[in-house]
């Protein structure tokens, strides 16, 4: 069976430009057997569909808080109200494992002064813990990481660094296990409008806002809290969570 791991950030992964509003980098990555992201990518059409005539349109976080663009529809309220109770029962409907890696700037800086891998750091926690999600002993398993292309340079630098821990392992993970899965690592650009990675950048935001406001409700982040990766005892941090460092 086929697993795919859809990744987006939320954040500047550049350790060395501090914000003080929004001075952590957050690297989310959603998890989806195959058959489960086919019914979860049927309905995720129906909704572009229902709000935007068609499915070509690409949902991006930011975009849609600001009502900017093909998202200014949002200003009408009750519309809006709408949308939000659909794809919220998206959120809850469908099968997936959330994972993410929540990366304190300031805390980076203090620990590794001389280093700037923050996404690259991320992407080795996030393909760690999906070995978990999917299980080490079924080799009929698959997983293809997915991610959003980031230019050539970048996506070349990330493709080595990817592909050095894949074969040599990590502190958690040996390269046998990564070797039982057939893992992939595959590009894909804004305009070829994949879904998953679209799905990974809503739940991105909310979970660095409440990392940022723990006390603050989230209204989005409450719909997919129950979908995070934990351990048997339903423990979240370490597992379904990393704080790094």
């Amino acid at each position: 069976m086929r697993h795919f791991v859809f990744i987006d950030e939320s954040g500047e992964a550049n350790i060395t430009n501090p914000d003080p509003r929004f001075n952590i980098f957050v690297l989310c990555g959603i998890v989806f057997r195959e058959d489960a992201y086919d019914s979860f990518d049927n309905d995720f059409k129906q909704l572009k569909k229902k709000y935007f005539s068609h499915e070509q349109v690409v949902f991006h976080s930011i975009k849609m808080r600001k009502k900017e663009g093909v998202f200014k529809l949002f200003q009408d309220t009750i519309i809006q109200s709408s949308f939000y109770h659909d794809i919220g029962a998206i959120f809850k409907k469908h099968s997936y494992t959330v994972l993410a890696c929540i990366v304190d700037k300031d805390k980076y800086r203090e620990h590794y002064p001389f280093r700037n891998h923050a996404y690259e750091n991320a992407l080795m926690f996030m393909c760690e813990r999906a070995i978990s999600v999917i299980g080490k002993t079924n080799k009929q398993n698959i997983l293809h990481f997915c991610l959003e292309k980031r230019g050539n340079k970048k996506d070349s630098q990330l493709k080595k660094y990817y592909t050095n821990f894949v074969k040599y392992g990590t502190a958690f993970v040996n390269t046998s296990d990564f070797q039982k899965c057939h893992p992939k690592l595959l590009f894909r650009g804004k305009e070829q409008n994949v879904n998953g990675l679209q799905f990974a950048d809503l739940c991105a935001y909310p979970i660095a806002r409440k990392f940022l406001s723990p006390d603050k409700e989230q209204l989005t982040y409450n719909l997919f809290e129950n979908k995070i990766f934990c351990n048997s005892y339903g423990k979240k941090e370490g597992w379904g969570l990393k704080h790094f460092p």
